[in-house]
């Protein structure tokens, strides 16, 4: 062995041309190969490991692939067929191959069989400087593997290139770069884009960090994606398969009635989706509510492939960057979803409410509904500051939030405690500002939602215990050392007071009172479009209503909520995880800014304080023995570490 010599180096199923760089005796030799994308690559590698070595030595890795390239050019491949098959059934030995092909055997003929034998021919395989015969398979499958790799080859450089050209301040065509990169950031695999990285001097097993940089680095992505959420399969879209398995149109009863009523649907500014829609009535006595809820199980069979994908969902996932639905758009938002003057397939509850609030002569049906009305929160909050605004009738307003000051005062009157701690919807889009708007819980349009919704499951669930509905009950029972008595409350530090002493609810499939709701039994049933639980819900009501089996037997009930509880609550691990991270990062620009309100909730355990930020709806611990739980304080922003979750506030007044 000598330096400049040319050696044949094994890589994957096929081998390439070295130039021995250097060489000593006893110590890894550095031998130059051509990497993919045509650029010279360094590799360091024992004698033993090379696959053959040639007598031919040259003056750098371009002569020495010149010199076999007329290596290959000794013997055409008819001469090469006729060789592989003369040495059929029996020990081929180079010498002996070289003696087929050229009549002679010395080092230069030796040289060119072995060329010929591995790179001009499939028949033949070369290890460690040994050759053997491939069969008719084995041919076959490097016939394919050298395609493939050439393939590779011409993709690697295509995408080598328009990297430099990037790099170089030229503009670009980046967008089929993307989804590859985003492949990787999957886990899934594509070696065009592995070997890329690699080539850009990343590790030598491209990873998710990897690709990640690259699509900061292109503009693609601006550097605050999550890497962990896009490798878990929460932002897969749904696959075509799950979607083509839905019904074409609604599963509804012929007689199933339209209901003549003003429906109105009242939400956030722009909903992903709408659930429901609701409606009250003057009657003699009392007030006739109806809540109309999206009815998507009408499209979805059970057990079908879209049934499973929801499942496996759980819920629709609500994160700062991205909302991917439970169920696809297509479905949620659109055929399924209350839309505006639209005949649409919903369960409607009705129920009257008395004087006192409390609820009586609960009835289900399934009906098309068509809505009257769409009303925003911010808008009902302007027509109650004395605005009028066209569409909204104020007496339709009025009885609405009659009808929900009823039930909220009937049901803190039965032991409620309704806990409205301030909140924050928060949105991220890639390469814009982090957007956070405070949500007023206590705002009065988005609390009669609430107690209308709350009465609509809690009717349900009254229904499924009177006629033995297998459903999937939730309960909760009534904290036995509650520090404040039943009631609203929207002060941090109230409701953080209440959440200590709050035990765990649970689902089951027998009817129980749920004590911090107040009511006697309850069935999540409001929001299918978004929780798979409410899905399993209506299915069981709506055999129920049509007088056949239930899908669902107790058992599968309980068991099929149990995974769809585990996913949601998966979803919303993601969500938190998401909003602490876009939360600190809006703080991470009001360094020493102007101050933030804040109110003490807890003391921790090492005399810390934790402060509960209200217009982020964050807390945080802060270095404050002075404070008490209940102070308001104003905090400014010292340090922020968004990557790292760390944020360090000083109290500037109380």
């Amino acid at each position: 062995m000598t330096e400049g010599q040319v050696v044949l180096v094994a890589e994957s199923a096929s081998l390439k041309i070295g130039w021995v760089q250097s060489y000593k005796p006893g110590r890894p030799m550095r031998v130059q190969v051509r990497a993919f994308g045509g650029d010279v690559a360094v590799i360091r590698i024992e004698r033993p490991e090379l696959a053959g070595e040639l007598s031919v030595c040259a003056a750098s890795l371009l002569d020495a692939e010149q010199a076999v390239a007329g290596l290959e050019k000794r013997a055409t491949p008819e001469e090469l067929d006729i060789a592989w098959t003369l040495l059929a059934d029996r020990p081929v030995g180079i010498g002996e191959l070289a003696e087929v092909l050229f009549g002679r055997d010395d080092a230069g003929t030796r040289d060119a069989a072995i060329v010929l034998a591995v790179f001009a021919h499939t028949g033949f395989a070369l290890t460690h400087g040994r050759l053997s015969r491939n069969d008719a398979a084995a041919r076959r499958a490097l016939d394919q593997e050298r395609q493939r790799q050439a393939e590779l080859d011409v993709d690697v450089a295509t995408w080598r290139q328009a990297l430099l050209q990037h790099r170089a301040g030229r503009k670009v065509a980046l967008g089929s770069i993307a989804p590859r990169l985003i492949a990787i950031v999957r886990g899934e695999t594509d070696a065009a884009a592995a070997h890329w990285l690699e080539l850009d001097g990343r590790h030598k097993q491209a990873d998710a960090r990897d690709a990640a940089d690259l699509l900061n680095e292109l503009g693609l992505w601006d550097g605050h994606e999550d890497i962990e959420l896009w490798r878990s399969g929460r932002l897969d879209p749904w696959p075509a398969d799950a979607i083509a398995s839905l019904r074409p149109e609604p599963d509804m009863p012929p007689d199933a009635p339209h209901l003549e009523l003003p429906f109105v649907t009242m939400d956030n500014d722009a909903p992903h989706e709408v659930d429901d829609a609701i409606c009250v009535e003057e009657t003699p006595d009392g007030l006739r509510v109806h809540v109309a809820i999206a009815h998507p199980s009408a499209w979805i069979v059970p057990d079908s492939l879209a049934d499973l994908e929801a499942r496996r969902r759980g819920s629709t996932l609500y994160h700062p960057r991205h909302v991917i639905g439970m169920l696809p758009d297509a479905l949620a938002r659109d055929v399924a979803s209350l839309t505006l003057h639209t005949w649409k397939p919903a369960l409607v509850v009705s129920l009257t409410l008395d004087a006192t609030g409390v609820a009586r002569d609960e009835t289900l049906q399934e009906a098309w509904v068509r809505v009257a009305h769409v009303w925003s929160y911010s808008l009902v909050e302007r027509v109650l500051a004395g605005a009028v605004e066209p569409g909204v009738d104020r007496a339709v307003l009025d009885q609405l939030l009659a009808a929900g000051l009823r039930a909220e005062g009937a049901r803190i009157r039965n032991g409620a405690w309704l806990l409205y701690r301030p909140d924050c919807e928060l949105t991220a889009p890639p390469f814009q500002p982090v957007v956070i708007r405070q949500v007023q819980q206590t705002s009065p349009g988005r609390r009669l939602v609430t107690e209308l919704m709350v009465q609509a499951c809690a009717a349900v669930a009254q229904l499924g215990a009177r006629h033995r509905i297998a459903l999937p009950y939730r309960t909760q029972p009534r904290p036995g050392n509650a520090p404040l008595p039943p009631g609203l409350y929207d002060q941090p530090a109230d409701c953080f007071a209440m959440f200590r002493v709050l035990e765990a609810g649970t689902m089951q499939a027998a009817p129980a009172p749920h004590g911090m709701m107040g009511v006697a039994a309850y069935v999540q049933f409001t929001s299918p479009l978004r929780r798979y639980g409410d899905v399993l819900a209506h299915r069981q009501l709506v055999a129920w209503l049509r007088g056949v089996a239930a899908p669902h037997t107790l058992q599968e009930v309980t068991q099929l909520a149990h995974v769809a509880d585990e996913a949601a609550r998966d979803a919303r691990q993601w969500q938190r995880k998401g909003n602490h991270y876009f939360k600190l990062l809006w703080l991470a620009g009001r360094v020493n800014g102007r101050p933030l309100h804040g109110q003490v909730v807890r003391t921790l355990a090492n005399g810390d304080r934790l402060v509960f930020l209200t217009e982020l709806a964050l807390d945080t611990p802060v270095r404050a023995p002075m404070l008490h739980v209940g102070d308001h304080v104003l905090l400014v922003v010292r340090s922020v570490h968004p990557s790292r979750g760390l944020l360090e506030l000083a109290v500037t007044a109380t």
